[in-house]
């Protein structure tokens, strides 16, 4: 029981952090994006455009900068714009933090037994010790599939929602299908736990 309640515990943490990882990213990459609308040149007529862009590693994460450098042919005046945006690193470097110490716990945790092709691709939380616990993951297993049945159409149904939060969550999509996967590993882990409990 314990190493079901381990993983499933870990498999949700790992989700929710892959989707603020995600997220920052998104979120930076908006800005990026709209930095550069905010300087395009309307009217390129009778003007030389040069564009570069710099991207550094720092202490407050990655920093993507660019320059665009705008010449009037005419009077030989040049206009400088700059678009900067710094990612915040930190969610990445957590996601990375979490991930390697549980893939350690979760390889150690495996039956060796088996051939590698098997002991490589088999989940932790599928290595039934007896019958009753291949009883019990089964009856889990199940119901994990059935709240995919349920969970789906209604995160479906929530996208309808993403034109309007959109600019405010522009993740907005990437936590809804956390969500549908998040939803049936917790089905499974509570299932698992109440059956072996009985």
């Amino acid at each position: 029981m314990r190493r079901v309640l381990i993983e499933t515990i870990c498999s949700v943490i790992f989700y929710v952090l892959v989707a603020v990882a995600v997220s920052s990213t998104i979120h930076t990459m908006k800005e990026i994006d709209e930095g550069y609308k905010a300087i395009a040149v309307d009217d390129v007529f009778g003007k030389t455009v040069g564009v570069s862009s710099v991207m550094s590693i720092g202490l407050n994460g990655i920093t993507f900068e660019g320059y665009q450098e705008v010449t009037n042919m005419e009077t030989g005046q040049t206009e400088t714009d700059t678009v900067s945006v710094t990612m915040n690193t930190i969610p990445w470097i957590l996601l990375f933090a979490f991930a390697i110490p549980w893939m350690v716990y979760s390889f150690k945790t495996r039956d060796r037994s088996k051939s590698f092709h098997v002991f490589a691709m088999d989940m932790t939380e599928f290595q039934e010790s007896d019958e009753r616990e291949v009883q019990i993951t089964r009856s889990a297993t199940k119901s994990a599939y059935k709240s995919v049945g349920i969970a789906v159409p209604l995160l479906i149904v929530a996208m309808i929602l993403n034109p309007f939060l959109l600019d405010i969550m522009p993740a907005y999509p990437v936590y809804l299908l956390v969500s549908a996967i998040i939803i049936p590993t917790l089905v499974y882990g509570v299932v698992w736990i109440r059956e072996y409990k009985r």
